[in-house]
């Protein structure tokens, strides 16, 4: 098996859309037993669909990733783990022994897991050729509003907790031998 994962220094690069580096692996028995850096350009993901497959790559593991060039690589025929983040010999490592690397690895504030669980129960599975991804006005592909709220800036403003209290803080140490260094 091959994998290709999206490199930026030593870590999963955080878009793929702005990476340029490819680590391709090849695994067998739970070991990473070759290893190639290539090169390559995310504004013309046709090319890389057509490199991976020229590669024989059967995954690839990235960050963030836009949906047209998702959708190309998909079409190609390779599996995408998409919303990766972390070292990639850790990421790699834990793949390669057949660990799930989501949760594990999931970028931090994504939520996709919780996207991805919360579509089935509203309905808003994923058919072919039909985008998931919301218009901007809080629906779905088929209008809905089932599920994927917006949050409301201005009760998060209002509720925010800043600058509520009295105010009274002296700077002083209250009491005679409390804590440490207290007056005595």
């Amino acid at each position: 098996m091959k994998v290709a994962i999206t490199i930026w220094e030593k870590r999963i690069s955080p878009v793929f859309d702005a990476s340029h580096m490819l680590l391709i692996t090849e695994i067998e028995n739970e070991k990473v037993i070759n290893r190639k850096y290539i090169t390559f350009n995310p504004e013309m993901p046709s090319r890389l669909t057509e490199t991976l497959t020229e590669m024989d790559v059967d995954v690839l593991i990235c960050g963030a990733v836009s949906e047209m060039p998702a959708n190309m690589i998909e079409a190609g025929g390779i599996k995408l783990i998409p919303f990766i983040a972390g070292y990639a010999d850790k990421v790699l490592e834990f793949y390669v022994k057949g660990n799930p690397i989501i949760p594990a690895f999931l970028m931090p504030g994504c939520g996709c897991k919780h996207r991805r669980r919360g579509r089935k129960k509203a309905g808003l599975t994923q058919k072919k050729g039909e985008s998931i991804m919301p218009r901007g006005d809080g629906t779905g592909p088929k209008g809905q509003r089932k599920g994927l709220g917006k949050c409301n800036k201005d009760k998060a403003a209002r509720d925010s907790g800043q600058g509520k209290g009295s105010g009274r803080g002296s700077g002083k140490r209250s009491g005679r031998g409390q804590g440490r260094g207290g007056m005595k």
